[in-house]
């Protein structure tokens, strides 16, 4: 039998999920620290939901269906998200959720794109105002922080503005979403190939050229911002909330460059306005997107009869995994392995064992009659931190002798010394 396992996934052994645990636990505490709650959803939604017209041709082709051809895996958490809000109609607003896990996409597996990979979000649904971006923008810059990312540029643009600007240089608004797909490619195509796509949507070649140097104006934030408002009938309101955006960030200990990309497109059909990517840089080398988001305040009436406005970010999870690499080179949780030497003492090793867990210290238990120099190799290739020696001398006066795995230093003290010191 040949093994092997679907392409677009990986296996995470020990040491790499300590480290993709850790990322979630501090991504976790981050949101929970900002007021969102835990929501669960099923790994498998209907067709009917997860094709829904707001969602986008693309994005159906990449739906991993299964065998019934009814169902398909989650292709993102904003859509379950908006199903779920439709079918519980006794929800109070604002509803701040959170959720992290697996999602799944049908797309060409690649470096730090999967078809399987893990996902952390959370969105605010009921608040149409610029502070529930600012939260959900501040969340995600927190969480980054939190897990180690402090170098990174936050990319803001609206799909309104990018709207507007297709329509005054000629784009039929029929032709709007598949032209803003082709946009999203621009890091990936290159502006001449997006450009070529957009011809063939049906404008000439002079105002392509126009509509490509609007989204791609030199100068700063508020140069861009007050050039959109001056240009594109419409968009002074839109401009506003943008400013009132980034007002409002600086108030947040965000480490990151704040910068407007009037080419940001963001390829999925239900956002509405405020949109942005999170994007690290590698010796100036662009790296795919780590978070991303934006307001989508069509998406849940496409489920239900009500408008509820909402906004949301991604955080890939795994593309921070592999940015960060392996910080530490444990293989397990336990920080204490509980050794014993002969086998009439492992009544007294179990003992002292349950005791350091009841105190809350993780502790592995020697489960082999292997020699004690084999059984120190072990909790060594474990990155255990201490080893607990119960043998003879130990049990006859009351005591335990720690070794410290990293020095090799020993001291024999009491267990309730020991827990002090682990703990």
């Amino acid at each position: 039998m040949s093994l092997s396992i679907p392409r677009g996934t990986r296996d995470y052994d020990p040491v790499d999920s300590i480290a993709l645990h850790g990322i979630m636990h501090d991504v976790e505490q981050t949101f929970r620290s900002f007021g969102f709650c835990p929501l669960e959803t099923p790994s498998v939604e209907s067709l009917e939901v997860l094709s829904a017209k707001a969602y986008g041709e693309e994005s159906r082709k990449e739906i991993f269906l299964l065998e019934d051809g009814q169902e398909g895996l989650r292709y993102d958490f904003t859509v379950p998200m908006a199903r779920y809000i439709a079918m519980n109609r006794d929800l109070q607003f604002p509803f701040k959720r959170y959720q992290i896990g697996s999602v799944w996409r049908m797309d060409e597996p690649q470096k730090m794109r999967q078809r399987e990979f893990l996902q952390a979000d959370i969105d605010i649904a009921g608040s149409s105002e610029i502070s529930s971006e600012a939260e959900v923008i501040g969340a995600t810059a927190t969480a980054l922080r939190r897990v180690g990312i402090r170098e990174y540029s936050i990319f803001i643009n609206s799909r309104m503005i990018l709207d507007l600007a297709l329509g005054h240089f000629g784009l039929p608004k029929e032709k709007h979403a598949a032209a803003i797909r082709l946009i999203d490619k621009m890091q990936k195509i290159g502006r001449d190939e997006v450009g070529a796509g957009i011809v063939r949507l049906g404008i000439d070649q002079r105002k392509c050229d126009d509509l490509l140097d609007f989204m791609s104006r030199p100068g700063s934030n508020e140069e861009k911002l007050e050039a959109a408002a001056a240009e594109l009938d419409g968009a002074q309101e839109e401009v506003k909330r943008l400013e009132k955006v980034f007002s409002l960030l600086k108030l947040y200990d965000i480490t990151g460059r704040l910068e407007i990309d009037l080419s940001l497109a963001r390829g999925l059909d239900y956002y509405t306005s405020t949109i942005f990517e999170f994007v690290a840089f590698d010796d100036g080398k662009r790296l795919p997107t780590i978070a991303a988001g934006g307001r989508y305040d069509g998406l849940i009436s496409i489920y239900s009869k009500r408008d509820v406005p909402a906004v949301g970010s991604s955080i890939g999870i795994a593309r921070i995994f592999e940015l960060l690499g392996k910080t530490a080179m444990r293989k397990t949780y336990a920080i204490v392995h509980v050794s014993y030497i002969k086998e009439e003492n492992l009544e007294h090793a179990v003992r002292a064992v349950q005791r350091l867990r009841e105190a809350g210290i993780c502790a592995d238990l020697e489960v082999t009659k292997r020699k004690l120099s084999k059984q120190l190799e072990y909790t060594s290739s474990m990155g255990t931190a201490y080893t607990m020696i119960i043998g003879e001398k130990e049990v006859a006066i009351g005591k335990i002798r720690l070794r410290n795995m990293i020095d090799g230093s020993e001291e024999l003290l009491s267990l309730d010394e020991a827990i002090v010191k682990l703990s």
